[in-house]
């Protein structure tokens, strides 16, 4: 999202850019490319899009790389625990 990518793996994801206007548009979404297989739906692509839409607001627009490994770390830490409290 900040040009911070290689170019190989920038091409594979694209903005999300609806045809009217949304308000979703500028919420810093990927789009998700349409699969027929679970294969298709394991592709980078596909995945990294749907990761990516899945973080909070805060997370996607956080202004350095520092500040979003530590968000993104929380983050996943407490959808683990979340994750282990309810398997109990």
């Amino acid at each position: 999202m900040h040009n911070d990518a290689p170019v190989y793996l920038s091409e594979l994801v694209r903005p999300y850019q609806p045809t009217r206007t949304l308000r979703s548009a500028n919420n810093h979404k990927l789009e998700v490319k349409c699969t027929c297989t679970k294969a298709g739906d394991c592709s980078f692509a596909v995945a990294a899009a749907s990761l990516w839409n899945n973080l909070p607001t805060v997370i996607k627009t956080c202004g350095n790389l520092t500040s979003f490994k530590r968000l993104l770390k929380t983050d996943f830490f407490v959808l683990h625990i979340s994750v282990i409290r309810h398997e109990r």
